[in-house]
């Protein structure tokens, strides 16, 4: 059983790596472009569509806590490699991508705390409304912290600003990654059902 187990999290493990970084790749590939054209403004900082912050959440949805053991390396390892600054690392820099890759599973343990369990059932019954909802959560825990330790990277004027993107950025990536899911299983089941 012990065998079993350390099989299937290093399963979930590289999973949960994977995906993070490939949403990071078209992130940088294709979002950020295209906003930059459109928004011009802190976007180096915070993007109006997130797509990573779905992994997050996904995986603390279906791992739970554990998913730290994959989502903080993904986060810091991504945090380095993109980080736009040059100059000496800051204490700042060490703890936006923890920020980062603990908000879902913290957001998913203070619901279970307040009995709003959004873990997946036996039942194979999925409330994507309270999924969305911790996907929410995480995103407001994330633009807190993240918008508190960033303070200097960009005009004090635009803190309402980057507060807002960051929310909006990370649900809106939850739910465009969640409809595509559905999507895909959708249309997985009709060719199974053929």
């Amino acid at each position: 059983m012990n065998q079993h187990f350390s099989k299937l999290f290093l399963h979930w493990f590289g999973i949960i790596f994977l995906a993070y970084l490939g949403l990071v790749t078209v992130q940088y590939l294709v979002i950020m472009p295209i906003e930059t054209i459109m928004v011009e403004r802190n976007v180096a900082v915070v993007s109006l569509l997130y797509l990573p912050h779905a992994v997050r959440v996904l995986g603390a949805w279906m791992v739970g806590p554990k998913s730290i053991l994959a989502l903080i390396p993904a986060s810091i390892f991504v945090y380095f490699v993109t980080r736009p600054d040059t100059g000496p690392l800051t204490q700042a820099d060490f703890i936006i991508p923890m920020v980062g890759a603990l908000c879902a599973p913290v957001a998913f343990e203070l619901m279970r705390f307040v009995r709003i369990d959004v873990y997946p059932k036996s039942t194979g019954v999925i409330s994507w409304r309270t999924l969305v909802f911790a996907g929410l959560l995480s995103s407001i825990i994330n633009s807190f912290f993240s918008t508190l330790f960033l303070e200097g990277r960009f005009p004090i004027e635009d803190t309402f600003d980057v507060l807002t993107r960051f929310i909006i950025g990370d649900v809106m990536g939850l739910v465009i990654v969640l409809l595509l899911l559905v999507g895909l299983l959708k249309t997985f089941r009709r060719f199974a059902s053929v």
